[in-house]
């Protein structure tokens, strides 16, 4: 299938993938477009089955290369590796319905990619000017879809809408598509797939974020100009993924909310609006903890990730984040804790000669706690 050093390549580049994790036999890439619910679906697999998969989030060949540094290998290709060499193998993508992925989209990069400047101040600017350039820009926005494009395998003549998902097992690897429209029902299809129980927390939403108050106000105010919304009618995968009832409800939702036809960016005027954006660009847009859970295995994540997992299953709401270095820290406290509770113990049943004598072995043992590499 590959020379030996493209298979070089491909395990030089699938160690830094998964790096530890890779020893794992199940692997699931999330494989999709971005803005589609993607990153709640990745921290609920792994607060609900981290010890069971292996979890790579990815979006493109771009992605790819800044996560590797690689330029000359494929997505397709890492995840056909990942079968030649034992793994048990599921692709996942997710389909969005297209007017508020390409909404969330944009927002994604509101401040720092379309507009230069920081949420706050983005904030107090007029909406009709937020408007204005998102008409501009929407033919180019969230348009294209994995399962029927990317992945390379048959599509199924309709989508299964009594399942709510679509399973295509092709060459071995088990291609997976769910739609944002049925994440209440996600636990349940992901855990009869994947054989282990999944619950849902959501993740990374957009209204929770700084520039959350303009987004609300941009969906309360945005009328899709008519030829825009006729296009959305027309879109192949908005016809393939909703069912005729579906779209009914959709088409009279947003039916409610047309508004005058405006002329967009063309190809050309796309492509060197996104060039001088990237010219101009002087806010970085890395994001610090993008994941609830980002898959740390050690022992403090390990504890954290079952209490998410129960508080889940119990119905209530997560918004704690698996952070390392704040779990190894309570961690440390409680142990701390524990000791002096028993010591104290001790001490009041005179076990112990003096305080003195008593806080030597305690200072020990603190401090071997404190170093501990978790």
């Amino acid at each position: 299938m590959w020379d030996e050093e493209k298979t070089k390549a491909l395990e030089n580049i699938n160690n830094i993938l998964f790096k530890t994790k890779g020893k794992m036999d199940n692997v699931i890439f999330i494989y999709t477009p971005p803005k589609v619910g993607s990153t709640s679906l990745v921290s609920s697999i792994r607060i609900s089955a981290a010890n069971k998969y292996s979890v790579l989030h990815i979006h493109d060949e771009v992605m790819l290369n800044v996560l590797t540094g690689c330029s000359n290998i494929s997505i397709n290709e890492i995840i056909h590796y990942n079968k030649k060499i034992g793994k048990n193998v599921f692709v996942i993508d997710i389909y969005r319905t297209p007017i508020e992925r390409k909404i969330s989209e944009y927002f994604e990069k509101l401040s720092c990619h379309h507009f230069n400047n920081t949420d706050e101040n983005l904030n107090n600017y007029n909406i009709k000017k937020i408007i204005n350039r998102f008409n501009k820009l929407f033919p180019h926005l969230a348009s294209q879809d994995y399962f029927h494009s990317v992945y390379n395998i048959e599509i199924p003549s309709c989508f299964d809408f009594e399942k709510k998902y679509l399973h295509v097992i092709k060459n071995g690897i088990n291609y997976i598509k769910l739609r944002l429209y049925d994440s209440s029902m996600w636990n349940k299809i992901l855990s009869d797939l994947l054989q282990t129980e999944i619950v849902i927390v959501h993740d990374y939403e957009t209204e929770k974020k700084k520039i959350g108050d303009l987004y609300k106000k941009f969906k309360a105010n945005y009328q899709i100009p008519v030829n825009l919304w006729r296009n959305i009618q027309e879109c192949p995968y908005f016809n393939y993924y909703l069912s005729s009832e579906e779209k009914k409800t959709y088409n009279d939702f947003w039916g409610k909310k047309v508004g005058e036809a405006v002329i967009p960016y063309t190809k050309n005027q796309y492509d060197f609006y996104m060039q001088l954006c990237l010219e101009n660009k002087f806010y970085n847009d890395f994001q610090h903890e993008h994941y609830m859970d980002v898959g740390c295995m050690c022992r403090p994540c390990s504890q954290k990730r079952i209490e998410l997992f129960n508080k889940a299953k119990r119905g209530e709401k997560v918004t704690d984040r698996i952070i390392h270095e704040e779990n190894v820290l309570n961690l440390q406290k409680n142990i701390v804790k524990s000791i002096q509770e028993k010591f104290q113990k001790k001490k009041n049943n005179n076990f112990a000669q003096s305080r003195r004598n008593n806080n030597k072995p305690i200072n020990g043992l603190l401090n071997s706690i404190v170093n501990t590499k978790w």
